[in-house]
């Protein structure tokens, strides 16, 4: 006999999909907003050679060179996440399309929980940016090559204000997006209620 009931399969949808969404969120929102940032010549070309359609400058020191490669596998890395975390969140709302009432809770719940792990994470970003950036390198690169010389090329390329700027529009745009999937799963429900 099969103990999941559709009630608790609906639940285990909801969860998955409140746990994939912010993910998803997050690292769309930084593809957006990095696609739209005024970058200078010379952040261009590092974005292209990470994107893998460019060679990197060769003003940039084999320490630098280093550091950026190691960047590249973390950035497809990043991307091969995105996309998995796209077909999971597409998965989930195609099966559960028909359901008005739980689609309307798969957008509400997941809005809310985006909202309010973009207010932690953010938050604490900006109450402890250094400590932050700091643990974020120290996890993703622990081969401990990313500390430069404030005057280094890749310092004066990429500046603290750059990453403050970048993250802060990144935290901004997913909680935009939370919003609107909040939205939709009151339109959702207002679609399941109004339906005779």
């Amino acid at each position: 006999m099969n103990s999941t009931t559709p009630g608790h399969r609906k639940k285990i949808t909801i969860f998955l999909f409140s746990i994939l969404l912010p993910f998803f969120l997050l690292l769309a929102s930084y593809k957006i907003v990095l696609s739209t940032a005024g970058l200078t010549p010379v952040q261009e070309n590092v974005f292209h050679f990470l994107a893998g359609k460019a060679e990197l400058s060769s003003q940039f020191t084999a320490a630098e060179t280093s550091h950026l490669e190691d960047v590249k596998v973390v950035m497809n890395y990043a991307t091969d996440v995105f996309y998995a975390l796209l077909l999971g969140v597409t998965i989930i709302i195609t099966y559960s399309r028909k359901d008005k009432k739980i689609l309307s809770q798969l957008f509400e719940y997941g809005g809310k929980v985006t909202i309010l792990s973009m207010l932690i994470i953010g938050g604490l970003s900006a109450l402890f940016f250094e400590k932050v950036f700091t643990l974020f390198h120290a996890l993703f690169f622990p081969q401990g090559n990313w500390l430069f010389a404030a005057n280094s090329i890749i310092i004066q390329t990429f500046p603290q204000d750059f990453f403050i700027s970048i993250s802060r529009n990144t935290f901004l745009l997913s909680l935009v997006l939370g919003i609107v999937f909040i939205l939709l799963g009151h339109y959702f429900k207002n679609v399941h209620s109004n339906r005779p």
